[in-house]
């Protein structure tokens, strides 16, 4: 907070010298700008308020992106005015804001916003080199695609993959573990190490040296999830059920999901991330906990897919690695790997419960299935779960009907279900009689418990396809503030050659005709659901009114890698879709056309605000990808859109997530330890004052009890202290952030709330009149913006200082 203080006086220093000492008037607008990318000239129309501008004298500065211009032209017509600014070099691509003022003869000075009060944004147009590398690259591998070398090299690789995929799969599991030896991990949590308030209270070891960015867009990984975790290790005793150090009724930390947190109960068994906070060094359980959903979703995904199609072993592992690398798993952290995890090992070991005839073996498979059911229900968030478990449902229902004459359900299959269900049964309900309070409270809350059932129907065009923009929009729009990388991250569906594929194998392939039929159904009802929607009762039935639009591109992603490896290659084809060339050649033309369509549509109209960095280098190389991939799926060539779409899936994320070794240690200081504790050395609740949620959510992580923080849920304890109004309980009942700063209370209170966001909760007080007592805190820390107001508190004594963080001891007004 401090650090963030003293930035901001010295960007308000910067700008009075910039700007002058001139009084201040903003009473202009700005109606709009045209940037000249080859004359480095911007044009710039706006009115005012005043009527005669021109007799005011008005002389115009502005600045865009750090750069200043200099006036070339200058034309005002009674309050309008059209003015051109040139630069000496050109504005950097993407958007800016531009901060455009003119001063008058009588020194008043006028600031020109948008319509919308906020500082207008420029767009500036620019291809980048690395546009131009992109292109090449695919170029030079469709040129690649097409040599017999190519053809030779796939196919005696995938002869080499079919004979060695246990040695390989032993591979992968080594290098898996020698990955979580070093520590290697892809967590941005560093950005919460090097903040202030870790700087304050907190030392850390172990190198903190990283090959790619930190991903601030990741706030609930680093933020929220891993303080948890380590608010757990540093608890005393280690990987309590209720954490008692996160809020004064304590954290049931059964209700986090995700991949979780260390809990010292038997459905910890279900939550694998975790296992190593009970037996490794920290580094290497963090390494453990990230490591985990990549390496296992790809190993089980690939033994899935050979369970499945069995004879294209090379191409399932190829589709596999495709699906684990792609930009919508990293942007959200592994996470929807962790989801297809699980019930993917359940849809694979039930196939081969159905298969055993061996009681022992049966056993072991229900045993199994049970174990990734109920890990799977772990997780907690229902729109992965409910999207990815319809379409394994729908594909295992196909798979079935397949292989109706070659499955049994005898004594062995019997004995595994019963197993199955007492697995699920111990696992589940472990976790059940520790937390059902907890999620009592949360199905309670207005947000999320109570929130309106979804019935889909809201998806719009442009944001479904946003896939196609992420070679762009992922790891090369960290810096640019106006892009999200998680929301905007999803995968480059091809619709019309899904069709064209789902059609051609439920009617050529015979075999398998029932898994594609599944796998189709599946695809039509998304599409169906994203864009027309369902009635609120099958919403209501089937979960799906969980599911909002935009979170269920896995499921979607998921069943394109499904059917690309269903799809009958070139070799095996029979003559059914070749009958009519007339019409075969007709149908591939507008499935490629329809497709190409889509994607220019896409790219050329999705708002600059949204994708800030597209050229037309960038179009054309990612309408290039869509034609040869569709061209290639209509004639049962999977390996080049296998390729490509490596190319740009790695373009998107390989650099997305550091890659850094993760922490050896994380502990308080001795330091603030003694400023925190009570005369027997006994760590005291602390209400932080800062006006956020996350900071204080940090001390927990290093064992120090707190008032505020994240909390899933709201504490009853702490609003029945403070006397909360009933009028204003549903402000504070929902998922929080937790927030306490000072400032002016209306109606002569002595606090106030408010939910400025969905998520958020903050309490305002006055602290002359507010009584802390009532938060159950023993100690106060903020930094020094509010530990000034603070110091007005009767009840308040200052007690030190450390690391730019003040620390009050909570007492009696008499006593201080």
């Amino acid at each position: 907070m401090l650090r963030n203080l003293l930035v901001t006086f010295l960007l308000i220093a910067f700008q009075a010298g910039a700007w002058g000492d001139a009084n201040v008037i903003a009473k202009g607008i700005v109606d709009g700008s045209e940037y000249d990318l080859t004359s480095k000239t911007i044009k710039i129309s706006g009115h005012t308020t005043i009527d005669h501008l021109a007799e005011s004298e008005p002389r115009f500065e502005v600045q865009i992106g750090g750069s200043n211009g200099k006036i070339k032209n200058l034309s005002v017509e009674e309050n309008r005015f059209v003015v051109y600014f040139s630069f000496d070099k050109g504005l950097r691509g993407g958007l800016s804001e531009m901060h455009l003022a003119a001063t008058l003869k009588n020194k008043e000075r006028i600031e020109f916003l948008a319509a919308n009060g906020k500082p207008q944004v420029v767009h500036v147009s620019k291809t980048y080199a690395r546009h131009w590398a992109l292109l090449i690259i695919v170029l030079l591998a469709i040129g690649v695609v097409y040599t017999k070398r190519f053809e030779k090299l796939t196919n005696d690789t995938a002869d080499w993959i079919q004979n060695r995929h246990k040695s390989i799969s032993i591979g992968i599991i080594f290098t898996a573990l020698i990955l979580v030896a070093i520590g290697v991990t892809g967590s941005s949590f560093r950005i919460v190490l090097d903040g202030p308030v870790a700087r304050a209270v907190s030392s850390t070891t172990g190198s903190d040296s990283k090959i790619f960015k930190l991903q601030y867009s990741r706030g609930d990984e680093w933020g929220i999830l891993t303080p948890n975790v380590l608010a757990q290790v540093n608890h005393t005793p280690q990987f309590p059920i209720i954490n008692t150090n996160l809020g004064i009724d304590g954290q049931n930390m059964g209700v986090l999901g995700m991949t979780g947190v260390p809990i010292a109960q038997w459905s910890a068994l279900a939550r694998p991330a975790t296992w190593g906070y009970f037996f490794l060094p920290l580094r290497q359980a963090q390494a453990w906990h990230w490591q985990l959903p990549f390496w296992g979703c790809f190993l089980v995904l690939w033994w899935l897919l050979n369970l499945i199609k069995p004879s294209s072993v090379g191409r399932n592992f190829a589709l596999a690695s495709l699906f684990v690398v792609a930009p919508y798993a990293a942007a959200w952290s592994n996470w929807p790997l962790y989801f297809t995890l699980f019930p993917a090992l359940a849809f694979a070991c039930t196939i081969k419960l159905m298969r055993t005839q061996k009681l022992s073996h049966a056993l072991a498979w229900g045993a199994t299935v049970g174990y990734a059911l109920a890990a799977w229900v772990l997780t907690l968030y229902p729109p992965w779960m409910v999207s990815i478990g319809t379409l394994l449902a729908l594909l295992f229902t196909g798979w079935a009907i397949d292989q109706r004459k070659t499955l049994a359900f005898h004594r062995p299959q019997i004995a595994g279900a019963i197993t199955l269900l007492v697995v699920l049964a111990m696992l589940v309900g472990s976790w059940w009689s520790d937390t059902k309070d907890a999620i009592h409270l949360m199905q309670n809350t207005v947000y999320p418990g109570q929130r309106t059932t979804l019935t889909g129907g809201d998806q719009n065009l442009l944001w479904a396809f946003r896939g196609y923009t992420n070679a762009e929009s992922i790891t090369f729009s960290r810096d640019d503030p106006w892009t999200n990388q998680p929301e905007i991250s999803s995968y480059i569906w091809l619709p019309f050659a899904m069709a064209w594929l789902c059609i051609c194998d439920v009617f050529q392939e015979k075999r398998g005709r029932w898994i594609t039929l599944g796998c189709a159904l599946f695809i039509a009802y998304y599409f169906f659901f994203a864009f027309i929607g369902v009635p609120e009762f099958f919403a209501n039935v089937s979960q799906w009114g969980r599911v909002p639009t935009n979170r269920a591109d896995v499921s979607l992603g998921l069943a394109f890698i499904i059917l690309l490896s269903l799809m009958t290659t070139a070799s095996n084809r029979t003559v059914t879709c070749e009958s009519n060339v007339l019409l075969r050649k007709s149908l591939i033309a507008a499935t490629v056309v329809s497709s190409v369509w889509l994607a220019y549509f896409v790219l050329t109209r999705m708002p600059a605000i949204t994708f800030p960095k597209n050229s037309a280098i960038y179009t054309t190389a990612v309408l290039i990808i869509v034609i040869f991939s569709v061209w290639w799926l209509t004639q049962k060539n999977v390996k080049g859109p296998i390729l490509l779409f490596s190319i740009f899936f790695l373009t998107a994320s390989l650099g997305f997530n550091p890659i850094t070794k993760a922490p050896k240690n994380v502990k308080l200081q001795p330091e603030v330890r003694a400023l925190a504790s009570d005369n027997t050395g006994t760590l005291q609740r602390t209400l932080f004052v800062s006006g956020e949620g996350m900071g204080p959510h940090f001390l927990p992580a290093v064992g120090l009890p707190v008032v505020n923080g994240v909390l899933a849920y709201p504490h009853t304890s702490l609003w029945k202290q403070l006397g909360l109004a009933e009028k204003d309980w549903p402000t504070v009942n929902r998922y929080q952030h937790l927030a306490f700063k000072t400032g002016p209370v209306a109606d002569g209170g002595t606090y106030s709330v408010t939910s400025p966001w969905m998520e958020w909760v903050v309490v305002t007080l006055d602290p002359k009149t507010f009584d802390f007592r009532r938060t159950s805190a023993k100690r106060v820390a903020a930094f020094e913006d509010e530990a000034l107001r603070l110091r007005d508190s009767p009840m308040l004594k200052e007690i030190g200082s450390h690391g730019g963080l003040t620390w009050f001891a909570v007492a009696d007004p008499e006593k201080i």
